[in-house]
Parts: C-alpha cells; structure tokens; sequence
C-alpha cells in the first residue's frame, strides 16, 4: 500500500470507524472527548508530503492532549464548555492531576490559552509531570504547521526520557494523526498496546489499532 494510501486508511479509520473522532473516543468504556461546541472550529490537519494527499474525510477535533483516565460519567455528557466550567470548579491549586484535567478540557474547547496557563501551573505543581510537558505540547501544536512539527519534536524527546509512558506514547499517536503521519500513528499506538493492554488507554489503543486495520481491509477488497 502506498503511503498516501496508508495515511488516507489511517485518518478514515479513525472517523469512519467510529471510534475517536467528534466525541466517540472511550477510556474504559465512557467518552473521553466532549461533543465539540458548535461556536469552536474543528481544526484540520494539513501536514502531508507531495503525493500523499489525503482522501475521505478528515475533520478532527480540536486538538487536545488526551489524559490517561476516562472522564467521570457524571461529566461525559456535557459539552466541551460546560465540562470545563466544571472541572474549574474541581481544580486545586496543588493537584497537578486536576490541573491536568482542566487543561484538556480547555483545549477541547478551543481554550488554548487558557490550557497553556493551566498546564504551567501543573508544571509549577510538579516540575516532572510529563502530562503538564505534553499538554504544553499540544497547545503548541494548535497554532498551526509549524506548531505541529514542534509539538512531535516534543513528543519524540517526552517518548525517548519516557518509554515506558503510554500517556507519552497515545498523546504521540495522537498528534501524528493531526500531521498525518501514518507510521507514527501505528507505531506509537502499538507502544501503548505492548505496555498494558488493559488499561483504559491502551484499550483505546487497540481499538483504535482495530479499526485502522478494519478501514484497510475494506479499502483493500473494496
């Protein structure tokens, strides 16, 4: 399969599989990513080589750092904005891992500044959290092109100090996805995969890995 090809079955995996984009991504059975609001814009990955054009649709969420928990059920069914009003609420100053959660949030919601602050903060909580080094990432990421090749040049070194992070290594497939990176993709969530496959996230990433391989035997005998 060409490369064009593989990315194009990579990307229609994800959306025509059902299983990530626009709200259906599941971490351990309940919605990891909040209905978009319609005021936000979906941003469009527009990263591909010459000859490797996408094909299908395309459409992703804004881009957001995926957390390693699901989110509680009591939040799953509130919009992107009103998941943030909420986790605001819960914040404490002091809990990187609730500052973590915000800061997703925020970005879910096309909050990017406001995500950067919050991941700061986390960073300030505790200067080694790799979440609050991702998510600072991410953010980079959402300004465009060149944010994206600094956000993976970000991921690749958080990967390499951390090999053992499926946090680390999701959030590195995860990009790759908005940069159109179909070998990244793959591999990076076969890393989640091999590190606990039944963890909430490494579920996700077998799904994930699942639906790919389902878009590209369709494509295949289609």
């Amino acid at each position: 399969m060409s490369p064009g090809r593989t990315i194009g079955v990579v990307i229609a995996g994800l959306v025509l599989a059902g299983v990530v984009i626009a709200g259906a991504m599941t971490l351990g059975g309940t919605t990891q990513i909040a209905p978009p609001d319609a005021a936000q814009p979906i941003m469009v990955g527009v990263v591909a080589a010459p000859g490797e054009e996408l094909s299908g649709p395309t459409d992703l969420p804004p881009l957001a750092m995926v957390p390693a928990d699901p989110v509680p059920d009591a939040i799953t069914n509130l919009s992107a904005s009103g998941q943030v009003a909420r986790y605001r609420a819960e914040a404490q100053g002091d809990d990187a891992a609730s500052l973590l959660r915000l800061g997703a949030a925020e970005q879910r919601a096309g909050e990017q500044d406001a995500a950067a602050v919050t991941y700061r903060r986390a960073r300030a909580t505790d200067p080694g959290s790799i979440g609050a080094a991702i998510g600072l990432a991410m953010v980079d990421g959402a300004t465009g092109d060149a944010g994206l090749a600094r956000a993976a040049t970000a991921l690749r070194r958080i990967t390499a100090a951390n090999p053992g992070s499926q946090l680390a290594w999701f959030n590195r497939g995860w990009l790759a996805t908005y940069r159109r990176d179909a070998a990244d993709v793959i591999a990076a969530w076969k890393r989640v995969a091999g590190i606990d496959p039944d963890s909430p996230i490494g579920r996700t990433a077998i799904a994930l890995l699942r639906g790919i391989a389902e878009q590209g035997r369709t494509r295949t005998t289609g």
